[in-house]
């Protein structure tokens, strides 16, 4: 039907020659007329195949006149797209075989070289007696449905904010990557899981417009890392995943996760201000053995998780010993809830102590877990579960409130206690949470502490993460009376003067300089410069990790207001701090200075 032969000539000619065919539904002139003048784009073909009429409509919906599809039978194919031939050719087949209905959709080009999407319905016409008359055709003009079926269908596939492919495509691709690893058997694919670390505390200070652009913008370093043989995938929240194809071998995807560690730690600009930015990394290399998906991914992120355990830029690849540590960590999780409940935590309490006299100053309050076992877990490794489970939150709250009320309760029955501040880590969930304000000042009022018998401890990495937030929140605490403090000081990457300008009274020397202060000079010298440098600003300075009698003598040369370490006690339980108080309040026996 589609390569009948339509004779050259003028419409009027076309219509009224007698010789043809016609069918049922063009039995007279007034059909004709009504055709001819309809709204839509409309097409008869007589029993033989021939054209006998196209609607005027067809000049509104294509752009051409309806004596080019008389002249040219092929004309249709002439203004198809080349690719969309196949269709038309398609929809006359059925029709030549015998199908009374058949349909297609494709595009034609306008005479103005622009493009537009159409349906073409073909019916065929049968008498009163079944015989073939013919067939009708109309042409739709689908270019709005198409556009908003496009546009659904990127929806459905695309991430909204960062217009990346979304999970769903990731696990399409995936199975794509595993169908074709089994046909060849090379399993030469790697699924990258990626967490952008503490980016809630991005949400929480900046607010959700900042994070939005800091996402979008992250979005776009690793869409540029891609070189076009990987994919990139958000799949919610701050995480992404890379799709890595037909690697030659596990270290060529190792140095490009490289790569994005550098490219992600570049700082990004928001308001005037930098904002830095890291991400853990789990991968999970093609393996026979894991045939869904899903297991891809969830192995993946198994292996982030223990990533980021070991820091933040933390890269791990899965394998049966992470998997056995992830049960382990959700036994933990469990146990940690658990905890909670149970009144599993309890305080040891750790002097700070006058570098001269030795006389104890306050003490710093640590926490411990002896779970259902009756076994004591490390903090370093249930405190970073806390901080990723969120339970972090009431933990330090319970932390903050009972050294409060048991320095509140010596207070009442000991005069030694009387002028001793007690210590208190801040988690970096804490120092982002916006009712830490009102949860300190709570505290303080259910406890009757004095707000100046409580120093709140912060790492200077935690200050670094988002400075401008850190300094309301520190301003806040500040003017309750409550004292702050810089911890591990000498770890992070900022300087002394940069955090002058957060209200900090007191800063920790890292014990990491103090160990080895007798074996390194330059050691020594860094922790003289701080010192000094402290001082000039206003600071005192607690030494960290003090076990030698030797470093307790070069930290008094130094001028080292405050020492902590076992060289004047381990964290002791509550029980056994007032008899050490009332030992260390005894005059000392200072030996003499060097020189």
């Amino acid at each position: 039907m589609a390569g009948a032969t339509v004779p050259t000539s003028t419409e009027a000619e076309h219509v009224d020659n007698a010789q043809r065919t016609r069918p049922i539904f063009y039995a007279n002139d007034s059909a004709r007329d009504m055709v001819l003048h309809s709204p839509l784009w409309e097409f008869w073909y007589s029993a033989d195949g021939a054209l006998e009429v196209v609607s005027h409509a067809c000049e509104i919906c294509c752009g051409y006149e309806a004596k080019h599809f008389y002249r040219n039978s092929r004309f249709m194919e002439a203004i198809l797209l080349e690719e969309h031939l196949p269709l038309w050719h398609g929809l006359w087949r059925k029709i030549d075989e015998g199908e009374n209905y058949a349909c297609a959709e494709f595009q034609i080009r306008l005479p103005d070289s622009k493009k537009r999407w159409m349906k073409f319905e073909a019916s065929r016409a049968l008498d009163a007696d079944g015989c073939d008359c013919g067939i009708r055709a109309f042409c739709h003009d689908i270019t709005a449905h198409r556009s908003v079926v496009q546009q659904l269908t990127h929806f459905t596939w695309h991430d909204s904010l960062t217009k990346l492919p979304n999970r769903c495509k990731c696990i399409e691709k995936i199975k794509k990557a595993i169908t074709r690893a089994k046909a060849t058997n090379h399993w030469n694919f790697s699924v990258i899981y990626i967490d952008i670390d503490r980016f809630k505390n991005i949400n929480d200070s900046l607010g959700h417009a900042a994070g939005d652009a800091i996402l979008c913008k992250l979005a776009d370093r690793l869409r540029s890392s891609t070189y076009g043989f990987e994919t990139v995938f958000r799949i919610g929240g701050d995480e992404f995943v890379l799709m890595y194809e037909d690697t030659t071998d596990h270290q060529s995807v190792h140095r490009s996760i490289e790569t994005l560690i550098k490219r992600i730690k570049r700082p990004i600009l928001w308001n005037g201000k930098q904002i830095h930015m890291s991400a853990s990394f789990g991968v999970m290399h093609g393996d026979s053995e894991v045939e869904t998906a899903e297991r891809y991914l969830q192995n993946a992120h198994v292996a982030l998780n223990h990533g980021r355990s070991n820091g933040t830029d933390g890269v791990a690849v899965y394998d049966s010993q992470i998997f056995s540590n992830a049960l382990k960590l959700i036994s933990m999780e469990l146990d940690l809830h658990n905890a909670l409940i149970n009144d599993e935590f309890f305080l040891v309490y750790q002097p700070v102590v006058d570098t001269v006299t030795r006389a104890m100053t306050g003490f710093e309050a640590l926490v411990r877990w002896k779970n259902s076992q009756g076994n004591i877990i490390s903090p370093t490794k249930f405190i970073p579960l806390a901080e990723e489970t969120g339970l972090i939150l009431q933990l330090g709250e319970w932390v903050l409130h009972e050294a409060c009320s048991t320095l509140a309760g010596w207070r009442k029955s000991n005069p030694l206690f009387k002028n001793l501040k007690v210590n208190v880590n801040l988690s970096a969930r804490q120092l982002s949470d916006l009712e830490l304000t009102d949860i300190v000042s709570n505290i303080l009022e259910k406890t009757n502490l004095p707000p100046d018998c409580l120093r709140l401890e912060v790492t200077e990495t935690m200050l670094m993460e988002n400075p401008d937030y850190a300094d309301i929140t520190l301003r806040r605490l500040r003017a309750l009376g409550v004292g702050l403090c810089i911890d591990d000081f000498g770890t992070g990457y900022s300087s002394l003067m940069y955090l002058q300008q957060f209200p900090i009274s007191n800063l920790k020397i890292d014990r990491s300089f103090v160990a080895d202060m007798e074996k390194n000079p330059a050691n020594y010298e860094i922790v003289k410069a701080v010192i000094a440098l402290a001082h000039a600003l206003g600071l005192t300075v607690v030494a960290e990790g003090v076990e030698e009698e030797e470093q307790r003598i070069m930290l008094l040369e130094a001028g080292c207001d405050f020492s902590q370490g076992y060289l004047f006690s381990r964290p002791i339980p509550p029980q056994e701090l007032p008899s050490l108080l009332s030992s260390m309040q005894a005059p000392q026996k200072c030996l003499p200075q060097a020189g």
